[in-house]
């Protein structure tokens, strides 16, 4: 037999990752305090604080883990068998690892299978019953089904009157299944006591039956004792259902009978928990509905958080709720950011002043001009010959005044000054009409719009705009602030303005005007702001685009990132509102 735990203690310490040292204890066949049987590595000195752990889980007879000078030990009694009798403990060298965490469930399950393999012929048999209830379990699809069967299987195994499975729902256990029964009363008597039972094995984190044998350890049986004074039951034992280090469910068992249940047919039980319960557990999480999983998440979730394990998980919460505490505190300025776009404060409109054909075009946008300068021409060869022509008839008259002056004919004197004055009038509209075919520049600045050169003797109508002008000084700047934020836009509220085209040279505004229309694009709401810029640059220039913030006053930081969110599931929420 030692040869065997020798082996089964080697494979368990090579299997659990972090062990330093393992250790097994067995009570010898004449009785008495049990010994050294296996040490791992084989030829290491004996460590005294791992054989005092042992030593204290054989005396309580229950699961012992500590950890001192940066090393986590932990100690497993083994089964209670004809064969085997003893404890197993191992020393982990980082207590606060992952290892350490999932190697109490790892040593349990292990040392039931070698209670198995110790107890020979009633192991094998033992195990092919374990066996049978796990395919049971895995017959069915769905968790009630499954638990159902395998409370059944049981009953009819163990000759039992009654079997029911629980599991933990908000703290406390809950009958799920009853042997030969698919439906039940959740809110009988029966079931409720049934589940104080499951939770006094719970509480205890051991099996606890009634009547209790003589050699058992004494346990506290009052909700057990009560179900069998109760309901006529003659015996009852509960076993519980851990994983992950905490118990997750239970299993009842009862029969008509006054006597202790055996020793044997508690390690098929408490087998049959270990294995067979986790299935189950596996089960009821899958077949939960949503708030449930949730539910179950949160609880998990909160036991990690408040429970003695679990370090890291900690200090992630502490900085979540740090960050929390600091955004919800701190208050920093609150900008509203809008697009903007440069313009002129004076932009002039150069239109054509006759109908007429593009002759010259000197000018573009985005070409500097001086006032006075000529940005293109319309063609005059029709006005130039007309003046011509008006220019000799001018003369003519003229020279039939004189005559007429000479010869003292009053009559033809008064006609012929009369027709020289309509020549005079009609030569003057045709010299104003010259000097509208120059398009001049009315001012210095810059052409912000008008490009002639792709349209030369193109025709144009009177009043046709050719060029638009704005000065190089003097511009306003057109914000486009969302509807959502015009609230909190004030007259004289002072920003910033980054232009596109110069990023990283914010230029101060003040808000000049707001006006009250909103204006469609891109299927949201703005409102024209107008702003005037407190200094410039001397690259700026009209039509240049960029982003306004400005400071509306100081706000917390979680409410800055998050208003707008919560103001749209206000408005949604209100829409639904009877």
């Amino acid at each position: 037999m030692e040869g065997v735990v020798r082996a089964w203690l080697a494979q368990q310490c090579e299997m659990i990752p972090g062990v330093a040292r393992g250790l097994v204890l067995l009570r010898p066949a004449e009785g008495g305090f049990p010994v050294q049987a296996a040490r791992w590595p084989e030829g290491e000195r004996e460590a005294p604080d791992l054989a005092a752990t042992a030593r204290t889980a054989v005396v309580q007879r229950r699961v012992i883990v500590n950890g001192a000078n940066g090393h986590g030990r932990i100690a497993v009694p083994l089964p209670v068998t004809p064969g085997l009798s003893g404890v197993v403990a191992l020393e982990i060298a980082d207590p606060s690892g992952p290892e350490f965490r999932g190697a109490v469930d790892r040593l349990r399950s292990a040392a039931a299978w070698l209670g198995v393999l110790a107890r020979g012929d009633a192991a094998k048999d033992r195990l092919l019953k374990v066996t049978e209830l796990i395919g049971t379990s895995l017959e069915h699809d769905s968790f009630r089904g499954a638990a159902t069967a395998v409370a059944t299987e049981l009953a009819t195994q163990l000759l039992c009157d009654r079997v029911c499975i629980g599991f933990v729902q908000r703290g406390q256990m809950v009958v799920e299944a009853l042997s030969h029964s698919a439906t039940f009363d959740e809110r009988s008597n029966l079931i409720r006591d049934l589940g104080l039972a499951m939770d006094e094995a719970a509480d205890q984190d051991a099996t606890v039956a009634h009547p209790s044998s003589s050699d058992a350890l004494p346990r506290v049986e009052r909700a057990h004792e009560h179900v069998a004074r109760t309901y006529g039951s003659g015996s009852i034992w509960t076993v519980p259902v851990a994983r992950g280090g905490r118990v997750i469910g239970a299993f009842s068992f009862e029969r008509g009978q006054i006597q202790a249940v055996d020793a044997e047919t508690v390690q098929l039980c408490e087998d049959t928990a270990a294995l067979v319960g986790p299935i189950l557990e596996l089960k009821r999480a899958a077949d939960a509905r949503l708030l449930e999983r949730w539910r179950e998440s949160i609880r998990t979730l909160l036991s990690h958080l408040f429970g003695p394990e679990h370090p890291s998980l900690k200090l992630i919460a502490i900085a979540v709720v740090g960050l929390f505490l600091v955004l919800a505190f701190a208050r920093t300025d609150y900008r509203i950011a809008a697009d903007a776009t440069l313009e002129g404060r004076v932009q002039r409109a150069v239109v054509a002043g006759l109908e007429g054909y593009i002759a010259e075009a000197n000018s573009r946008a985005g070409d500097l001009v001086r006032k006075g300068q000529i940005l293109g021409r319309l063609d005059a060869r029709d006005l130039v010959l007309e003046q011509k022509k008006l220019l000799a008839y001018r003369e003519q008259l003229r020279k039939e005044y004189r005559e007429a002056l000479a010869g003292h004919d009053r009559t033809q004197l008064n006609i012929r000054s009369a027709k020289l004055a309509q020549a005079e009038a009609e030569l003057e509209l045709i010299s104003e009409n010259l000097s509208r075919t120059r398009l001049i520049a009315p001012f210095d600045g810059i052409v912000v719009k008008g490009d002639l050169s792709q349209s030369l003797g193109s025709p144009v109508e009177k009043g046709t705009v050719l060029f638009e002008v704005a000065p190089l000084e003097g511009y306003r700047i057109i914000l486009k602030v969302d509807e959502r934020q015009i609230a909190d836009m004030t007259r004289g509220a002072r920003g910033e303005l980054a232009l596109t085209a110069l990023p990283g040279h914010p230029l101060p505004l003040t808000v000049a005007r707001i006006t009250p229309v909103a204006v469609a694009e891109e299927g949201r709401n703005y409102f024209r702001v107008e702003a005037s810029l407190d200094e410039g640059a001397d690259s700026m220039r009209p039509g240049m685009e960029g982003v306004a913030k400005i400071r509306v006053g100081r706000r917390p930081l979680i409410w800055i990132w998050t208003h707008e969110t919560v103001d749209w599931l206000r408005l949604w929420a209100w829409s639904f509102w009877p």
